[in-house]
């Protein structure tokens, strides 16, 4: 039977949990970008300066992300 040290195990543990917050990460990023666009189609077409300028704002957070 093989046996991970310690660290080893530290290490998978670490690496594991890197790619679950890379996942929520790439949703929040999914989900912003997506109201984002939302927002800037629906306030074209409503002729809102409101939700035209949320929108663009959200393009920043977005490229944060």
């Amino acid at each position: 039977m093989h046996n991970k040290s310690k660290k080893e195990r530290q290490i998978a543990h670490l690496h594991i949990q890197s790619e679950i917050y890379e996942n929520k990460t790439k949703i929040v990023a999914l989900l912003t970008t997506l109201t984002m666009v939302v927002e800037i189609i629906y306030g074209y077409i409503t002729n809102s300066m409101a939700l035209l300028a949320d929108g663009w704002h959200m393009l920043s957070h977005a490229f944060a992300i």
